[in-house]
């Protein structure tokens, strides 16, 4: 709130400093004025409704007097936190419509077009670089915080069904064993607030060790072909997500065989058994990964086949 109460402010200072509203223009006009800029101090929290009434109000202003241009320069700020683009497109039709008698086309209608373009635009940029970096963070998130607290989860389970424990200890690690599900659970939550995908694939090395460590069966690591950086990061993520949901939804001693096939295209396949009946599902990180996947002009596939959970992921080799 105090940052929009200072861009209000600034924005304030400069509508009435350059004479967008004077005493001659009468009450009338100042509450125009009032409605231009008051509503500012909420356009975080409800864009629309602010790029509304600002709109309203500055169209209503302009063809009242003797426009000025700095007179839509509060529908520039609403237009600057508003995200749909057919909103942000009949207000910018209705600023210059607004100011096209008393101005007319160039310097009038052309002028305000542009000017509430270049301002939506830069907000677009805003948004888009704010939602990469929420897409970093969350990946970043998955890809260490989650993997880890997997490989924990399956330790603890492992000590508690083969170990030789007093009831106090299992008691102890039935509460770790429940704070580290309430921790994945939150992590979960987290990237559903903030999506999954982050900035770079896992160190693959590192991952894989870790999984050897709590129980994952492998007989070498993948050799993954040369290849161009983004497809190589997402073939890395691919091995370490499997790898992870293998030991995860079987538990320590599972086998994962991987496969890679490199041609024109390149094809990754995971292959573990399953156990019982169960058949894991996609998660966060596959749902992730088969968004990637799709952007680069590949695809994720994964279900059950001759009693193994199969993923396979095709990208093309360029």
């Amino acid at each position: 709130m105090r940052q929009s109460l200072v861009t209000t402010a600034a924005v304030a200072v400069v509508f009435f400093a350059s004479g967008a509203w004077t005493p001659h223009q009468g009450w009338f006009a100042a509450g125009l004025s009032a409605v231009q800029l008051v509503p500012l101090l909420w356009s975080r929290r409800a864009p629309v409704a602010v790029l509304v009434l600002v709109t309203l109000a500055t169209a209503g202003h302009l063809l009242l007097d003797q426009p000025r241009n700095t007179m839509y320069v509060p529908v520039l700020l609403a237009l600057y936190s508003t995200p749909q683009r057919w909103l942000a497109a009949a207000a910018a039709l209705a600023v210059g419509a607004a100011v096209f008698p008393a101005k007319g086309p160039l310097d009038g209608t052309v002028l305000a077009l542009t000017i509430c373009a270049v301002a939506w635009l830069l907000g677009a940029e805003r948004r888009r670089a704010l939602a990469d970096r929420a897409e970093r963070a969350a990946r970043r998130l998955h890809d260490t915080l989650a993997q880890t607290t997997a490989v924990m989860l399956v330790q603890a389970e492992t000590l508690r069904a083969v170990g030789d424990l007093t009831d106090a200890d299992r008691e102890r690690l039935d509460t770790l064993l429940a704070a580290g599900r309430g921790a994945l659970t939150l992590v979960r939550r987290t990237l559903d607030d903030l999506h999954e995908d982050a900035e770079r694939a896992p160190d693959l090395a590192e991952v894989l060790a870790r999984l050897r460590t709590a129980g994952l069966v492998l007989d070498r690591d993948p050799v993954l072909p040369a290849l161009p950086r983004p497809v190589r990061e997402l073939a890395e993520r691919f091995v370490a997500e499997t790898a992870v949901n293998a030991l995860r939804h079987n538990g320590s001693g599972v086998r994962l065989r991987l496969g890679v096939d490199a041609g024109e295209g390149v094809t990754i396949t995971a292959r573990n058994p399953l156990r019982g009946t169960a058949e894991p599902g996609s998660g966060h990180g596959l749902a992730g990964l088969a968004e990637q996947a799709a952007a680069a002009g590949g695809a994720v596939t994964h279900g059950p086949q001759n009693g193994e959970w199969v993923v396979r992921l095709v990208l093309p080799n360029r």
